[in-house]
């Protein structure tokens, strides 16, 4: 009954520390989040109608731009409100625990996504490259996977002075349990292990 009951607790212990992971964050950048720092909710920022360097419009997510640029017209897929990154092409710095990155690319020339740990070490590298650089707009995906959490990601072009045009970016992010809760789990666990270990067995 003890080892069956050491198991369990072992067991849900592990569960308990697991990553859980949540409903992405998706960002088409038509709105900024508002007071409650969330996107899709009433209080959403509409993006400004104008060329706008980004920065910490996305910092309440846990998301800050150290460089991308937004634009607006119909270039990305032919609606002319249309908000998308280009010109600028992006750096991007995570305080949430991210394991995947996906975002649409429509450009001109090949496209590197590349996702970095917290000590700056390259986690993973998806290219895209063009048919015919330079000759047409490819559209494409752009995606990463990671078993360690990015800190930061790049979508950069072959030269600086490449543009890309990219949209729609979703990450992949996990539910951190809480301390306290794990810390409970793990008493309450314990208490029952104790229990069954004083109680007596019965004379055969």
């Amino acid at each position: 009954m003890f080892s069956r009951l050491a198991t369990l607790l072992f067991a849900s212990l592990l569960l308990t520390c697991a990553p859980s992971f949540a409903a992405p964050i998706t960002i088409d950048f038509e709105s900024y989040p508002g007071l409650d720092g969330k996107l899709g909710t009433s209080d959403d920022v509409p993006a400004h109608n104008m060329i706008w360097r980004l920065s910490d419009e996305f910092a309440t997510m846990g998301i800050t731009f150290v460089r991308g640029s937004l634009h607006q017209s119909g270039f990305f897929d032919g609606n002319p409100a249309n908000h998308f990154l280009s010109s600028d092409n992006p750096i991007i710095s995570l305080g949430v625990p991210v394991f995947g990155i996906s975002m649409m690319s429509k450009s001109y020339w090949d496209a590197t996504l590349t996702a970095y740990g917290a000590s700056g070490n390259v986690l993973a590298i998806h290219r895209l490259e063009h048919f015919g650089p330079g000759t047409a707009m490819m559209e494409g995906l752009l995606s990463v996977t990671t078993s360690e959490a990015i800190a930061s990601f790049s979508i950069l072009p072959d030269r600086p002075n490449y543009i890309l045009n990219l949209d729609n970016l979703v990450l992949d992010v996990v539910d951190v349990p809480e301390p306290s809760n794990m810390l409970f789990a793990g008493l309450g666990l314990l208490g029952l292990v104790m229990r069954a270990k004083r109680r007596p067995r019965p004379f055969a």
